[in-house]
């Protein structure tokens, strides 16, 4: 059977787990931790990707993420392949860090934001790594206190539940904390429906209802043709100097782009789009990899590409395959 496709839609709310391969330790040393939270503070302000709270484990992490515009994805990609990277090259090893595909439950924000923050910082109590949150220090529990800078983390978003004053809000937050300490296991926020929810019945309902009309990271049905049409008015040019043989730098750019939009979209092979745009696969393909690295680089044309994605997707039915 086909893996369903990934959710997404502006606002959407994930609690994100992620394990080394046959969980094994992904972070070796106090310096393995902390790349990975500069690499987490870089990936989430490149996506537009809000951050609530993480926690680093020796074997997997939780982080909790709201995503704007730009699939959760995006993000998860850059993320762990720069970890991988530098795991990598510092163990010399090669193959896979992480094991497959990353966890990513979409969660009711109401209901179960406040708890899921409280249930990443606890984790390393309930796995006896630490007694208490604050002992840990690759959680952002820490950040919620004020004792490091935020790194990304929007603690003032969660703080602010408590009261508009920070001292007053911290003492807040600590005590909602340490009552989930005292608490125990609470089934309701545990309990994940059809493998990709957290959220009450009416929620599940809900979303499944309007999952194919959401943005989702299944193709749509779309052509090269439409797909040259929109970048060539986009860059105010004709699609016929972007199919010629000429040689220029910003013909080659555009060629790139219609062929990265029709892959990320349409799941248009790059065999297909050479074919429709008359180059050979080997320079398209380089082409696409120069563009996909620009993009990361220059936000300006990242966003640019990005809403012309979006227009294309208006409007179009999506296509399982």
């Amino acid at each position: 059977m086909a893996r369903r496709p990934r959710i997404h839609f502006p606002g959407a709310l994930f609690h994100v787990i992620t394990r080394g391969n046959q969980r094994q330790v992904i972070f070796k040393e106090p310096e393995d931790f902390r790349h990975f939270q500069e690499f987490l503070a870089k990936a989430q302000k490149q996506w537009l990707v809000k951050l609530y709270a993480y926690a680093l484990m020796p074997n997997h992490v939780h982080l909790l993420l709201q995503v704007r515009h730009i699939p959760l994805s995006k993000m998860m990609q850059t993320l762990l392949h720069r970890y991988t990277h530098y795991y990598n090259k510092r163990y010399r090893k090669v193959g896979h860090l992480f094991q497959g595909r990353y966890k990513a439950i979409l969660c009711e924000r109401d209901e179960y934001l406040l708890e899921l923050v409280r249930y990443i910082h606890l984790n390393p109590v309930r796995a006896k790594l630490v007694k208490t949150p604050q002992a840990y220090p690759w959680s952002s529990h820490r950040i919620y206190l004020g004792g490091t800078d935020s790194g990304g983390v929007a603690v003032e978003e969660i703080l602010a539940q408590w009261s508009k004053q920070r001292k007053q809000a911290v003492k807040g937050y600590e005590r909602f904390v340490a009552d989930g300490l005292s608490q125990g296991h609470m089934e309701k926020y545990y309990e994940v429906k059809k493998q990709r929810y957290l959220g009450e019945d009416e929620f599940v309902d809900r979303i499944e209802e309007q999952l194919s009309e959401a943005e989702t990271e299944a193709p749509v049905r779309i052509t090269m043709t439409e797909i040259m049409g929109e970048v060539a008015s986009g860059w105010n040019m004709a699609a016929s100097e972007i199919q010629s043989k000429r040689r220029g730098r910003l013909e080659a750019m555009l060629r790139a782009v219609a062929a990265h939009v029709g892959r990320e979209i349409g799941g248009i092979t790059l065999t297909k789009a050479a074919g429709y745009l008359r180059r050979d696969l080997a320079t398209l393909s380089t082409g696409v990899r120069a563009l996909e690295q620009k993009m990361k680089e220059d936000a300006k044309l990242r966003q640019r590409v990005e809403s012309l994605i979006e227009r294309l997707k208006q409007g179009r039915k999506k296509h399982y395959q």
